[in-house]
């Protein structure tokens, strides 16, 4: 809530009306001869003197009160948008009435009577802002495709300010913003452009890397890890079993063989089977980690990463799709009986994957 503090507008600006028109009569004296910008006292003298403007007013602005903004500040930004007339006239309304003010953007008109004007940035219900919601684990095509349904802009707009990595800050390892967006709710201003509310996810994402303690450095394959963590576990203890059989995995130059970077691209296209082979991020050609993140990890799945569970674990499997059991061993033979299981829990539950 923003409450209004009371300042003495009124005699600042009938200060300022009289000082200028003090300077044209000491010129006009002839005592001094002074420069006088007459379009600029004309134009002063106007917005001190103004008429309040009558009725509803007419087209669309958008005026945002940030938290902390005074009564005073709030005039002043109505008034440069072509809402009200004046600022005293408004903020005076202000002082009388007393409202308290909540952050947000508002849907206004141009040139709205005081009254009209106040009666929509005191009422809560009229604040306007993007709500987006990002679950951990998704992609960024998923991540461009909520923003543009939430705020009506084009997958191109979104695609484009996220080529951007540079402007986003965006570590130079990376190819794409994959992985450098925090998955959780969001409020945006309805002025909000697509490069504000990705340069907010990226900013969200480093806030959570600083809190556990990650260089910059190590920024890009953390989060790589994290993604393909946050893709393959299912429950929360197990996200520290997971990222610890891959980090055994690469200490013995094993290739990971994580399904979830089989059919990964940026872009979120169907993979034919030659491409799938040839494809940088499919861990079961290559060794070690792919170029870069395959999902936004959360920060479990980050913690997971930067503080693995102890344990010689080369392999699991999920048994039991519905619960999210889960066997770990260290052995392929012993991997490959619990395979049997899920398997058979597979041809038990064929509809599952409807679901």
């Amino acid at each position: 809530m923003i409450y209004l503090g009371r300042r003495s507008a009124v005699k600042k600006s009938r200060a300022l009306l009289y000082s200028l028109i003090g300077i044209v009569l000491v010129g006009a004296l002839g005592a001094t001869v002074i420069a006088v910008n007459i379009d600029f006292i004309r134009d002063k003298y106007r917005e001190y003197t103004a008429v309040d403007f009558e009725g509803p007013g007419f087209g669309e602005v958008i005026v945002r009160i940030d938290e902390g903004d005074d009564g005073l500040i709030i005039a002043q930004k109505l008034f440069d948008a072509g809402v009200v007339s004046q600022v005293d006239g408004f903020y005076r309304l202000m002082l009388q009435t007393n409202p308290t003010f909540y952050p947000g953007s508002f849907l206004l008109k141009n040139q709205m009577s005081y009254a009209a004007a106040l009666e929509v940035i005191k009422d809560p219900a009229n604040v306007k802002n993007y709500k987006i919601t990002i679950p951990e684990g998704y992609r960024a095509i998923q991540i461009f495709n909520s923003i543009a349904v939430v705020t009506g802009y084009s997958l191109d707009e979104i695609k484009s300010e996220a080529a951007d990595l540079v402007g986003l800050g965006i570590p130079a390892e990376a190819e794409t913003i994959e992985g450098y967006l925090f998955p959780a709710t969001y409020t945006f201003y309805l002025e909000d452009t697509p490069a504000d509310i990705l340069r907010t996810m990226v900013e969200r994402m480093k806030e959570e890397l600083v809190k556990f303690s990650v260089p910059e450095s190590e920024w890009h394959t953390v989060l790589t890890l994290a993604s393909i963590t946050q893709r393959e576990a299912k429950l929360p203890d197990d996200f520290y079993k997971v990222t610890r059989v891959f980090y055994n995995r690469i200490s013995k130059s094993m290739p990971l063989q994580t399904d979830p970077t089989i059919f990964y691209n940026f872009e979120g296209i169907e993979l034919s089977k030659p491409q799938q082979d040839a494809n940088p991020f499919n861990t079961y050609v290559i060794n070690g980690l792919p170029p870069g993140p395959i999902s936004s990890p959360g920060a479990l799945a980050i913690d997971a990463t930067v503080n693995p569970a102890a344990g010689d674990w080369l392999y699991f499997v999920t048994i039991d799709l519905r619960s999210g059991e889960t066997i770990f061993t260290n052995t392929y033979s012993q991997h490959q009986q619990y395979v049997k299981i899920l398997r058979q829990w597979e041809k038990d539950n064929p509809d599952w994957y409807d679901n």
